[in-house]
């Protein structure tokens, strides 16, 4: 049978459908845990799976024939899985009974689920999908009372309704068609007011054309079961991770090879072995992962592997770094990786994923921009500037394939001219219809160019610059207006911030108004006005939060309170702030209506022109992932020593584990931090971290004179109960510096 996608296949069912049949035994997807064990599916057996989901929701369907199957009226399906392969029949199983399945985020074990109640509260699911074991560690009592009266189904634990549901089930291809509902793409960022962007098959099979142009990597339609393989660790719940990391292999007919996310944030070091076991020609991340590889996998870790298969390294999601994929193809260039593997790109869930990239991976194109011509939203090419001076921009390439792109001016929705900052705007084939139950917003974000002959520089702009003339455009096209700033350089779109107050980090988007509220509510002190906002660090963009606090709150309780709202946003939002401050009463910037002028707030306090009492800054370089906070006993003395020494000693070994990678069986309390490969640069990073958390002055020497776990919480321990220091008996110290 001949395959061809562009002229075949008009929804991912058909695509699945025709996959099965091709090569029904070839690995479809393997998923490996952390034990190293591998679970896999091969396309034929996905396939069986999916009919088994789909004859069991079409079972349930059947007893009220008397609702629409229009596709914006089809019954909801939410997907609750952890990390694995059920996740894949279940997604496609809804789109064969013709319901709409609506990707959610992991479940903590015990844990109230916030972000899976707002979205039951938006979409209305009549059921959630997912497994016994999940299903087993989820507390009803701590969901909201809607989200309660849900039925669960474990997929895991289906019987076999095909024969009972008869062709309703097999005949899918009635239930599916280009204009259906291929998913709700929940919005990362906000748990009090999620978005389900609405993607039809259309929008899908569109962007994926476009992604397979713009990799330049090869169709694999043969009915052999030999195929490339792709490798991700991206959450299926995230666009990047569904579109990028599971429907694109599954487009090309390759294997896909995946790890959980927490797997890969504890030890870096596992996603390139899974490139290199795997012989890997495609993987890619947002912009921290790149990051985190480079700090905390150490050469010998490394030495072994061969990535000289990885053809494609794409990056996205968050801001594109130059100096971070710089760095991680210097690092591990030596192990086979090619720095012209990269392939820069730009996109978002309102549009499906990718709106443009490169015509395949490419050498890094880079420019340095004139920082003060930037913020008067001009481009002026620097050439002899500082550094300090100058931002270095990565090109996310041109357009993709069946997308238009704008620059525009958003107060007077007339594009600008080439090296103008404006608004990012786009148009096309996997630009989705809208939001979910959101008309107002869909008005607002999805909306028309104003006709115009003439484009000369906008209001917003502080500085004249020359008009140039461009064809008049259509005033009925639809264009989404991203929110993200950007401009056309040479043909090449540069993204150089954002319009809206989201903050990205490693790839997840956070909405400042619930970070604000975690903070308010994070300790015994009241805390007036807060802000959050992003803020730059030495490689990726992080979190900041301004809080006001009264005027008579003595100073010893600074270093406590910042302690609190850092436990308390860890654990809600699990991101650790890379700046704290606080301030006077009235000092956070506030429009005439009371909301929170958070750009304002962020200028201020970079200029250091707020009115603070304290300040305190992460010591780190790289935005890494947050380690637990353990709260310290009050009125410390010295019957509290054995408990404080435990607590420090379980806070180093967890920093080994997550920001050394070292693997936890071989944490010893009495083994040196040099032999974990400890070198000067960790060592300050040590330092820096366990004084932020217990408020002990420490320096990199520190490290130095106290080498192990033991030594060193018993230092910190007697600091903190002012005790004696007991000191077991060290070798002569030394560093591998």
């Amino acid at each position: 049978m001949r395959f061809n996608n562009d002229d075949e296949c008009r929804t991912l069912p058909e695509l699945l459908h025709r996959r099965a049949e091709l090569h029904p035994e070839r690995t479809a997807a393997i998923f490996v845990d952390d034990l190293g064990i591998e679970s896999a599916l091969t396309y034929g057996q996905l396939w069986a799976q999916t009919l088994r989901v789909a004859a069991a929701l079409t079972a349930r369907r059947q007893v009220d024939e008397s609702k629409s199957q229009s596709p914006i009226d089809a019954p909801r399906a939410l997907l609750l899985f952890a990390p694995g392969l059920d996740f894949l029949p279940a997604f496609f199983g809804a789109q064969v009974a013709g319901w709409i399945p609506v990707p959610t985020c992991h479940p903590r074990p015990n844990r109230e689920l916030p972000r899976v109640d707002s979205v039951t509260r938006d979409c209305q699911p009549e059921v959630i999908l997912s497994t016994k074991a999940v299903i087993a560690g989820v507390d009803r009592s701590k969901l909201a009372a809607l989200t309660a009266t849900v039925p669960m189904v474990a997929v895991d634990d289906l019987p076999n309704q095909l024969e009972m549901v008869g062709a309703s089930a097999l005949h899918w291809t009635d239930n599916v068609s280009s204009d259906s509902i291929a998913l709700l793409q929940y919005t990362s960022g906000s748990t009090s007011d999620p978005k389900g962007v609405i993607v039809t098959q259309r929008n899908v099979i569109a962007n994926l054309k476009a992604i397979i142009t713009g990799f330049h990597i090869p169709l694999c339609n043969s009915p052999g079961n030999d195929a490339p393989t792709a490798v991700s660790w991206l959450p299926f719940f995230h666009d990047m991770g569904l579109i990028g990391g599971v429907l694109a292999p599954l487009f090309l007919g390759y294997r896909s090879v995946y790890i959980s996310p927490q797997s890969f944030i504890q030890r870096p070091i596992r996603w390139l072995r899974m490139i290199h076991q795997y012989g890997a020609i495609v993987s890619g991340a947002p912009n921290f992962a790149y990051d985190l590889c480079a700090d905390r996998i150490a050469p010998e870790q490394a030495a072994s592997l061969d990535l000289s298969h990885w053809q494609l390294a794409f990056c996205g999601a968050e801001p594109i770094r130059p100096q971070s994929l710089l760095t991680f193809a210097h690092r591990f260039g030596s192990i086979g990786f090619r720095a012209d593997s990269f392939y820069p790109c730009y996109g978002l869930a309102e549009a499906t994923l990718l709106a443009s990239g490169g015509q395949g991976p490419a050498a890094l194109k880079v420019i340095d921009v004139d920082r003060a011509a930037m913020r008067q939203r001009q481009v002026e090419i620097a050439t002899q500037q500082p550094r300090r001076d100058v931002n270095s921009l990565v090109s996310c390439g041109t357009a993709a394939v069946g997308t238009t792109i704008k620059i525009v001016d958003p107060e007077t929705r007339q594009e600008v001219a080439n090296d103008t900052i404006g608004e990012i705007w786009l148009c096309g084939a996997s630009i989705t219809s809208g939001y979910w139950n959101r008309p107002e917003e869909n008005e607002l974000r999805f909306t028309t160019l104003m006709a115009a002959k003439s484009v000369v520089p906008p209001r917003w702009f502080r500085r004249a610059a020359q008009a140039s003339t461009i064809p008049s455009q259509d005033s009925t096209q639809r264009y989404l207006r991203t929110g993200d700033l950007g401009f056309v350089h040479d043909g090449r779109l540069y993204v150089a911030g954002r319009i809206k107050d989201v903050v990205i980090v490693r790839g997840r988007n956070y909405a400042p108004q619930d970070i604000e509220q975690t903070v308010r509510c994070s300790g015994d002190v009241v805390l007036a006005a807060c802000a959050a906002f992003s803020v730059d660090g030495p490689r990726a963009e992080g979190l900041g939060v301004v809080a006001e606090i009264a005027r008579d709150t003595s100073e010893d309780k600074f270093a406590s309170i910042v302690r609190d709202i850092r436990r308390a946003v860890i654990d809600e939002h699990e991101i650790d702030p890379r700046l704290v401050v606080l301030s006077r009463p009235g000092t956070v910037p506030m429009t005439s209506s009371g909301k929170v002028q958070r750009a304002a707030c962020r200028a201020a306090v970079l200029a250091d022109e707020i009115s603070r009492r304290y300040r305190w800054e992460r010591s780190g370089g790289a935005e890494s992932p947050p380690l637990p906070i353990p709260a310290l006993p009050q009125n410390l003395g010295g019957d509290d020593r054995a408990r404080v020494e435990s607590l420090v000693s379980d806070w180093l070994g967890s920093w080994l584990i997550a920001r050394v990678g070292i693997d936890p069986v071989d944490i010893e309390a009495g083994r040196r931090f040099d032999d974990y490969g400890l070198d000067s640069l960790t060592a300050v990073e040590l330092s820096g971290e366990l004084e932020d958390w217990s408020g002990v002055e420490l320096t990199p020497t520190n490290a130095w004179e106290h080498p192990t776990i033991a030594t060193m919480a018993a230092m910190v321990a007697a600091e903190l109960t002012h005790t004696d220091e007991t000191l077991v008996e060290q070798s002569p110290v030394r560093v591998g510096v």
